[in-house]
């Protein structure tokens, strides 16, 4: 079967996120992948599978916000625990999103439902079925359903992920099992292609970084204002990004007791886990934790930050990871001060890299003094060039050479 011959491309993708998730702001690799596939020519339907819940918790969170708060859409099919609806057609892709629970307590009787809905939704054209996962916890669907190829988008590795500790067993044979039997591997970091390579596999593993919706955060944003936001003096060093264990706590400490004249401003959900360490920072008055913020205003906060940072720990996690909101930072123009991971370690040019606390600090001073016009064009013209839309069509031009 050759795409080039007329033939579409029909899309299952496993999610580690929901839908749901995706509507009340949150923008992750697997939000924008979603996003730009539907755009795509190339793809006639998409199937997006929420996340699938492999904790009781997590089994009644879906059930609230997946099942009884629905998505608004043309149902297709509904049950006690699984439900489907067909979004309105405003894109080139068929999108269908599927969310179930079934695969906490079978994942026989989940695949069986998928695949019924596969079956439902198809209408006899040929197609080239793609199973595109993200999501480690569940590899089952290279037995259960049927496909032309399987490929594995490895985000970061959530073996060294301090949330998925008590699932590290169950991590280590599913990426042996990815390993062995992915048509495709892409991953945000070489050192995630490194990863594959101790697992034994090299052939078809290819880094494709994390891109950015430039003209999102590059476009003046208007008709809204924070006044809580509004009253902060400035100048204003600011973070959006989860507030979890990643955050350097004690960089953040340092850096309000160091500069007092200056605000420090956190954009983001805070993770349960990290409240403790919370503590070390947010006694200080020129820090200042606004939450979360949907992502469809976030560029409002971001164009009013003077210098953007990214405090967070040296470790080998980081290392195995690409940062969005380096490149979301430079398409508002935005001076950026970063530890020297997750491709900022590459851009010393056009980041600040800060090795220990003080470099940190000296770094943002730099940045307030040296910033320019020439420079903001300069971050402007990099991330315009890594451009999600960029990112896609390099992935789809694999996908095509692999089915050739």
């Amino acid at each position: 079967m050759q795409i080039s011959n007329g033939v579409k491309i029909e899309l299952i993708m496993f999610n580690m996120s929901s839908f749901s998730e995706w509507q009340k702001g949150i923008a992750n690799r697997n939000y924008h992948l979603f996003s730009n596939f539907r755009k795509s020519d190339k793809i006639k339907r998409i199937v997006s599978v929420d996340f699938l819940p492999f904790t009781f918790r997590r089994c009644l969170r879906n059930y609230w916000e997946n099942i009884l708060f629905r998505i608004k859409g043309e149902k297709i099919y509904q049950d006690l625990t699984t439900r489907c609806v067909k979004l309105q057609n405003e894109s080139p892709a068929e999108s269908y999103i599927f969310s179930s629970l079934d695969s906490f307590f079978s994942q026989e009787k989940f695949f069986n439902k998928l695949n019924y809905l596969l079956e439902k939704i198809g209408d006899g054209e040929k197609k080239i079925r793609i199973v595109w996962s993200c999501f480690p916890m569940f590899v089952s669907y290279f037995d259960k359903i049927k496909a032309d190829l399987y490929i594995f988008d490895a985000v970061d590795n959530w073996l060294l992920h301090k949330s998925f500790v008590g699932w590290k067993k169950k991590l280590e044979e599913n990426y042996k099992v990815i390993a062995e039997r992915a048509d495709l591997i892409f991953t945000v970091a070489e050192e995630l292609k490194n990863f594959f390579k101790s697992l034994g596999r090299e052939k078809d593993v290819y880094p494709i970084e994390n891109g950015v919706d430039f003209h999102h955060f590059n476009e003046p944003f208007k008709n809204y204002c924070d006044r809580k936001f509004e009253k902060i003096k400035k100048p204003i060093i600011g973070y959006i990004g989860t507030i979890e264990e990643r955050i350097d706590a004690d960089l953040l400490s340092y850096l309000a007791s160091e500069n007092p004249e200056k605000s420090f401003v956190l954009i983001g959900p805070l993770w349960p886990n990290f409240r403790s360490e919370l503590k070390k920072f947010r006694k200080f008055r020129n820090v200042h934790l606004l939450g979360r913020r949907p992502y469809q205003v976030s560029p409002y906060y971001l164009q009013n930050f003077e210098v953007a940072i990214i405090p967070h720990k040296m470790n080998e996690f980081m290392k195995h990871t690409s940062s969005l909101k380096l490149l979301e930072y430079f398409s508002a123009g935005k001076p950026v001060v970063s530890i020297p991971a997750s491709g900022a370690e590459k851009l010393g040019h056009l980041v600040y890299l800060a090795n220990n606390f003080s470099e940190f600090k000296k770094g943002i001073n730099q940045a307030l003094l040296e910033d320019s016009q020439e420079l903001k064009e300069k971050r402007k013209e990099y991330a315009l060039s890594n451009s999600w839309e960029k990112r896609v069509k390099e992935m789809i031009k694999i996908i095509k050479e692999k089915i050739l």
